[in-house]
């Protein structure tokens, strides 16, 4: 067969229309071309043979794609002069040379493109924007061949021995090198290599989570921990660093949730608050002004329709077909506007509401919201009440809506009870005669059963409470330093009984007779959680007020709701000084331990409202013996 090398004119060669290739490369495909022979040149000459009956012309026999190509280029360059190779063959032989050129043609392994890629990076210094104009490819195919660099050897050896597909390889590449060990460990545990991408990604999505659930700026992560799956179009973040940043950001939202006036905000995982979440209930639903006024023009509707159907005659078959269709269209109009109006929540839903913030373990964070069933058999939060035991032992009553600055939580019931009988420990040191009944209880066989009394320290729920460093109270301050000047034995944890006596034995009577009195007011306790009855005697019999010893401050008022605290500043100050709605938990809370402070310290101007301040007590301080 006869072959020789020439150069021919551009316009002199025309693609043969016996190409096997019929379908039409993509446009893609053939930028690719164009930017590989700018960069390049012609590495393959085209063949062709003479055209019959058109001398100087050429059929390209191989070759009709870089003809196109060369076209492109050389547009508006003069008839330039391409690289033949002409063989003089007949129409079989020439089809046959077309198709064996297109059938032979082995496309490179994306493994070898992608090392190919990475040398050039390496050793040429090229980025990723240079090779990707050189190959006439986008850049973010380059990033991601070059991605495929990066596998480990046993991966590669898979991928090339055709043990794994390109997809499988991919699933691999999505996290750095020193993470696809353990991968691979994982899928080919079994002593055969991982077949299926799938699997893969299974395995990488137990120790990665998806970036886009991140409520945290990916940015501020170590980038160790950070691993960009171009292939999947996605940020990947090692489990435990995402869990730990996704944390603290719910901290953060859970603080934002209390400050906006939510009763309790939750943050855990699904199945730790599922038992949880199915003993409330969801609130009603609630609307925006707007929506209401809509839903209330259809309610209005509905009954003139009503009583269009009371007064239909009962043959009236045609009427009633009417009446129905009118509605069913008005039942259509609510739901449509029921589903487009947003999810509210009421100021009142909120201060008896849970909200949940719960993780789920692809990394989404769920939102849910429930309130106590008592809540919602009385209609939902606008109407109903919590249904919460209050600080005096008594449940509440459907007729309370929401809860009142008089409803207290547990931290701040068992502090308002601490205080009170730090103030009755305070008046039972001036009042020997009934402070003698109460050492005679004491000791006592008969009342040792008596929850008011601990003769052991460390069960001493009032001295334990108010020993905790956010507990403030001067009067328990100054009975602690009383008990420090007086007793040798404070402060020593154990004595042999002779060597305690000893001590005692140096002290004068007065000074003894101080102790005994100290000790036996320490006895004093409650129960923290609800009413100690004879406590409450002793304040009645003593008068104590524990209002004397004992100001509210900042830390005992956040244990408010946001509500909460405007219904103190209102009870406080009056209905015209009630705070806006949109004032921050934060802010009412030191406005209300200000109000406070401002009144003990005698520097409010307005009298009564100093009265009134320097007089207010929790409802369950309040409360009598019988």
């Amino acid at each position: 067969m006869a072959r020789t090398l020439i150069e021919v004119p551009l316009s002199k060669l025309v693609a043969s229309k016996r190409n096997p290739r019929k379908v039409k490369p993509a446009r893609e495909a053939h930028a690719r071309l164009v930017a590989l022979i700018r960069s390049q040149g012609l590495l393959q000459p085209l063949v062709v043979r003479p055209a019959e009956g058109k001398p100087g012309y050429y059929l390209v026999i191989a070759g009709n794609r870089r003809l196109a190509a060369l076209k492109e280029i050389h547009k508006g360059d003069g008839d330039v002069r391409i690289a033949c190779v002409v063989k003089d063959v007949d129409d079989p032989t020439a089809d046959s040379l077309a198709l064996g050129e297109n059938y032979g043609r082995e496309p490179m392994h994306p493994l070898d493109e992608a090392e190919s890629f990475a040398r050039l990076a390496t050793h040429d210094g090229k980025d990723a924007d240079a090779i990707a104009a050189e190959f006439g490819v986008t850049v973010r195919y380059v990033r991601q061949r070059m991605k495929l660099a990066e596998l480990i050897a046993d991966v590669k050896a898979a991928y090339r021995g055709n043990a794994i597909d390109t997809a499988t390889a991919e699933a691999f590449a999505s996290v750095p090198p020193d993470r696809q060990n353990s991968v691979w460990e994982e899928v080919s545990r079994n002593g055969s290599h991982a077949l299926h991408a799938q699997h893969v990604r299974n395995v990488i999505a137990g120790e990665w989570i998806d970036a886009k659930h991140a409520l945290f700026d990916v940015s501020t992560l170590d980038p160790s921990v950070v691993s960009q799956d171009l292939f999947g179009d996605q940020m990947l973040i090692e489990r435990s660093a995402f869990a730990e940043a996704q944390t603290k950001a719910l901290e953060s939202e859970r603080n934002k949730l209390l400050e906006d006036g939510w009763r309790e905000v939750i943050v855990a995982r699904y199945e730790d608050a599922s038992d949880r979440l199915r003993a409330m209930d969801m609130p009603e639903r609630e609307y925006d002004p707007a929506t209401v006024a809509r839903l209330e023009k259809l309610d209005d509707r509905w009954r003139k329709l009503e009583v269009k159907a009371d007064a239909l005659e009962e043959d009236d078959d045609k009427g009633q077909e009417k009446l129905e269709r009118q509605f069913e269209t008005i039942e259509t109009e609510q739901r449509e506007i029921e589903e487009a109006a947003e999810v509210i929540y009421s100021e009142a839903t909120k201060s008896v509401a849970t909200m949940f913030l719960l993780c789920l373990p692809d990394g989404q964070v769920r939102r849910e919201v429930r309130v106590p069933r008592a809540v919602r058999n009385r209609g939902g939060a606008n109407n109903g009440s919590s249904g919460n035991v209050s600080a005096d032992g008594e449940a509440g009553s459907s007729a309370t809506p929401t809860p009142t600055c008089h409803d207290l939580s547990e931290r701040q019931t068992a502090a308002a009870f601490a205080h009170q009988v730090i103030a009755v420990r305070t008046a039972l040191l001036a009042n020997s005669l009934v402070l003698r009944r109460v050492l005679v209880l004491i000791l006592s066989h008969a009342v040792r059963a008596s929850e008011a009394f601990s003769i052991r320290r460390d069960v001493n729920a009032v001295t334990l409470a108010a020993e905790q460093d956010d507990f403030k109270s001067p009067a328990f301050d100054r009975l602690q330093q009383l008990r420090t000047d007086l007793d040798p034995l404070v402060g020593v944890d154990f004595i042999e009984d002779i060597d305690a006596y000893a001590k005692l034995a140096k002290l004068k009577p007065e000074k003894l007779d101080a102790i005994i009195e100290l000790l036996v007011v320490e006895c004093l306790t409650a129960n923290l959680a609800r009413p100690t009855p004879f406590i409450r005697l002793l304040v009645d019999e003593l008068k104590v007020d524990v209002r004397t010893t004992w100001t509210p401050d900042g830390h005992w008022l956040s244990g408010f709701t946001k509500l909460q605290l405007s219904n103190l500043v209102t009870e406080l100050k009056g209905a015209v000084n009630a705070p806006a709605n949109d004032r921050k938990k934060s802010d009412l809370v030191t406005q209300s331990a200000v109000l406070f402070e401002q009144a003990r310290e005698r520097k409010l101007d307005d009298s009564a409202l100093r009265d009134r301040v320097n007089k207010w007590m929790p409802s369950a301080l309040l409360k009598r013996v019988p």
